[in-house]
């Protein structure tokens, strides 16, 4: 079926030494792929959309 996983109760050996990979690294796994402007676009319009949130809540706790 589409969209399904198999899951494995135990991980190959490939994958464990590919964690442990990522892992020694230090970094998020995408650190650095998105452009530094994307980045500030979206912490925008995130903060715009908490600000809204929190209009409404208080509009509605009223």
């Amino acid at each position: 079926m589409r969209g399904q996983t198999e899951t494995t109760p135990e991980s190959s050996a490939s994958s464990k030494g590919l964690l442990l990979a990522l892992n020694q690294s230090g970094k998020h796994i995408y650190a650095g792929t998105v452009p530094p402007h994307v980045t500030a676009r979206r912490r925008a319009a995130n903060r715009a959309a908490r600000q809204a949130r929190r209009v409404h809540r208080a509009r509605a706790a009223r």
